[in-house]
């Protein structure tokens, strides 16, 4: 099997950005973060009704053999979605250090719904760029973006959160990315002007020129086509 020779820190090759994040304009607007807590709430929620169930068992049982086996299988299966509340936002590490680590990437409304809007972004899935570029639309829905007017075609610089490496991270490409707006890290319209500037003008009109295509990458179970 060959080695894997994509770099240890693949992210230094991506165009990053200074970006300012706002910690408490974070907590308010960033609906990663909001997703983030609804999985640890689910975790501990189902970690609680586990738990409870195998000592329901246990009782049951009156003590017997069975009624503790039945009971240390649960016990052990609750604290794991336990300690899932504290692991999950290790995992993901802080927002400053996702923003300051991800691809700044084009991203534009692409429809405006009841409740909110769909972004399409234009993001590379190659990890290792020195072997290429691999460029493909991704979509995300998501509620108004701060800072942003709900309309068809509106530029809303993101950053690409990458993850799920396929093949173990063997055969160069990332299989989840998600546009998270730079508008969620800060109200300053300023810096948001300036991240627009930073992104080439021909990612921007190759985005627009696609803009039609959001309703064929959403029928994709990943919501990310690839281009050619």
């Amino acid at each position: 099997m060959a080695a894997d020779r994509s770099p240890r820190n693949p992210h230094e090759q991506y165009r990053l950005a200074d970006i300012p994040v706002d910690d408490a304009w974070v907590r308010k607007n960033n609906e990663s973060l909001a997703e983030v807590r609804r999985l640890q709430w689910s975790a501990g929620i189902l970690g609680v009704i586990v738990l409870a169930a195998g000592i329901g068992m246990l009782v049951y049982a009156e003590f017997a053999a069975w009624g503790w086996i039945i009971a240390v299988v649960a016990g052990a299966f609750a604290i794991g979605c336990l300690a899932m509340v504290g692991y999950i936002p290790r995992k993901m590490g802080s927002m400053q250090h996702t923003y300051s680590t991800s691809e700044l990437v084009p991203a534009v409304i692409a429809e405006v719904r009841p409740r909110g809007v769909t972004l399409l972004a234009l993001v590379d899935r190659a990890v290792d760029r020195s072997a290429g570029k691999l460029p493909a639309l991704v979509a995300r829905n998501c509620g108004p973006i701060p800072g942003h007017e709900s309309r068809v075609g509106e530029r809303v610089p993101c950053v690409a959160v990458v993850g799920n490496r396929s093949a173990r991270g063997r055969d160069n490409l990332y299989q989840f990315i998600s546009p998270m707006p730079v508008a969620w890290a800060t109200s300053d319209k300023a810096a948001l002007r300036r991240l627009e500037k930073e992104i080439p003008s021909g990612e921007w009109e190759r985005l627009r020129q696609n803009i039609d295509r959001v309703t064929e990458v959403q029928a994709v179970p990943t919501s990310l086509l690839p281009l050619d």
